[in-house]
């Protein structure tokens, strides 16, 4: 029996074949002369030379020689031949020495996107074993994983020295992040932030705001921002543009928290409490950010004329009440709420009996028509809102209204205004019969600085196009006399340049599926009720194409 015969039933090729695909890699043994002992069929996909010089009784030298010529363990490329960046004898010197080491482990790059490990292993008989396995998906995870972690780090670097506040909370509003900027807003440490809620380190009136918002972020998903009158923990006072959006997954959101301070901006350099003379009940909400325990009684900030004015905000939803009313009572107003029509004729005629003056009320536009008429039977001065406008301006119209000089009618005359000069340029023609509705298209055109008219029946809304010429029409369907179908049909066949006037028909959800409806008609467009600013918008900006077409809001 030969001396190889031995040595391969020392090593049955067969258990050692079940290894390498157990393990995933490839097995060479070989004794103290630095002969081949076994080769596993897997080394001929590593190893970019013949086969016999794997067989056994090969010598390392010479399968390291041919390595080497094939251009070291990365295989040449088909146009160009590589080469080991060391001489031969100086390369095969040092593999062999590195098999001769107890236990050494190197990585070679087979290619742009392929790795090997070589792991070899020197016993105290003499025999030796290098083990190479295939790492590219590994070594592509590990890249990527370092990759990731270098953009976090710089995009952690950058929230942590960004110069205004960031601040974020998990869903049991419990603060997981803070920046530099925030917890210098806190005056704390982060520390002394994190893992803490709002009622720790505010006071309890700011704690239950700040968390009802959360609430609905993290609930809604709908983004929030509000401008703040901040009074930091040293008692200075600044502007402050609070945003908060929704981040995650369903089940790991997160409410991130930006605050953006506007004094500069505001202020032109002014001190900060200058820019607010005059303002702090306009656009503004007071948020004081000093701890419970640190606030003491101040002497009363000078009050502003509505200070003391009653306002009645008529509304069914309670998110808009239980923001509503702790924002008009921090502004000084007396306020109170009803949600129905029946309410809102128990609180008037009390309050006639009682000789008191309610100077305002405030209408959700979502309330039946019957609380609008009501409202106005009542002789008080009525503003209607649409939901979105409490969180951003309804403070602000409410104060604007008070203020107004006495005897300036606005809604006693809408029917008035909505009237146009037969030669006056016209942007928009509105077709609606529901007052609420007409209220709320005043509103938002007049936000935006269109001219407009509105006509309550479809023959009076064919008869104003005739006349005005208006760049747009927005075509409510359900229309008395003629509906906003026959309507929009007959401008069609009227128009000399036919479709030159987009019409956009106005949907409610009921009537949602006759778009196709609308299209017949010869409408360009629709929108769905109740009406949203920024997709009216969105729909201006659409078809007017020409110069003078850039929106006008201010």
């Amino acid at each position: 029996m030969s001396e190889n015969t031995h040595l391969e039933t020392k090593f049955p090729s067969q258990l050692l074949e079940i290894v390498a695909d157990a393990i995933s890699g490839a097995f060479l043994v070989y004794d103290r002369n630095d002969t081949i002992l076994f080769a596993s069929a897997q080394v001929r996909t590593f190893l970019p030379v013949q086969p016999d010089l794997l067989a056994p009784g090969a010598r390392l030298r010479e399968l390291f020689g041919a390595i080497y010529d094939n251009g070291g363990y990365s295989p040449p490329k088909p146009d160009r031949k590589t080469r080991a960046p060391v001489g031969r004898d100086d390369w095969i010197a040092g593999e062999i020495a590195a098999l001769w080491k107890e236990r050494s482990e190197t990585t070679e790059r087979r290619g742009p996107d392929r790795w090997m490990s070589l792991t070899r292993r020197r016993f105290p008989s003499g025999l030796g074993v290098c083990v190479l396995r295939d790492i590219s998906e590994h070594r592509k995870r590990e890249d990527q994983w370092r990759a990731d972690l270098e953009r976090v780090q710089v995009t952690e670097e950058i929230l942590e020295n960004l110069p205004f506040p960031v601040l974020v909370k998990d869903r049991s509003l419990t603060y997981v992040g803070v920046n530099r900027s925030c917890a210098a807003l806190y005056n704390r440490l982060p520390e002394d932030i994190l893992g803490r809620n709002a009622r720790e380190l505010l006071s309890p009136e700011l704690a239950d705001r700040v968390d009802r918002i959360n609430s609905r972020v993290l609930e809604t998903g709908e983004p929030f921002q509000i401008a703040e009158r901040v009074v930091r923990v040293d008692g200075s006072t600044t502007a402050m543009l609070t945003r908060k959006f929704r981040v995650g997954k369903p089940g790991r959101y997160l409410v991130v928290t930006i605050m953006e301070d506007l004094s500069d901006l505001l202020g032109g350099g002014l001190p900060a409490d200058a820019i607010f003379t005059g303002m702090e009940g306009l656009d503004f909400v007071h948020s004081d950010m000093r701890p419970p325990d640190t606030l003491v009684e101040e002497a009363p900030a000078p009050m502003l004329p509505i200070v003391g004015r009653r306002v009645l905000l008529v509304t069914e939803d309670m998110r808009i009440e239980q923001d509503g009313l702790p924002q008009m009572l921090a502004l000084g107003l007396d306020a109170t709420s009803a949600r129905s029509a029946e309410e809102v004729t128990a609180i008037t005629d009390v309050a006639a009996e009682r000789q008191m003056t309610i100077d305002l009320i405030a209408i959700d536009s979502a309330m039946p028509f019957e609380c609008l008429e009501v409202a106005q039977a009542s002789g008080i001065d009525v503003l209607v809102f649409e939901a979105f406008q409490m969180e951003r301006e309804l403070l602000s119209k409410i104060t604007r209204h008070l203020l107004r000089p006495k005897g300036d009618k606005v809604d006693e005359e809408l029917d008035v205004e909505w009237q146009v000069a037969a030669d006056a340029a016209v942007d928009v023609l509105v077709a609606e019969d529901n007052a609420v509705n007409r209220i709320v298209f005043s509103q938002i055109l007049e936000g935006f600085g269109y001219t407009y008219v509105i006509a309550g029946d479809g023959e009076e809304a064919v008869r104003l196009w005739r006349e005005l010429s208006p760049r747009i029409v927005l075509m409510d369907v359900t229309l008395p006399k003629l509906n906003g179908y026959e309507a929009a049909s007959k401008i069609r066949e009227t128009e000399e340049i036919p479709g030159r006037t987009p019409i956009i028909g106005v949907l409610s959800p009921a009537v949602e599926g006759d778009r196709d409806a609308c299209w017949a008609a010869g409408m360009n467009d629709v929108v769905m009720k109740p009406l949203s600013p920024d997709i009216l918008e969105e729909k201006f900006r659409k078809y007017f194409t020409d110069a003078g077409g850039a929106a006008k809001r201010a």
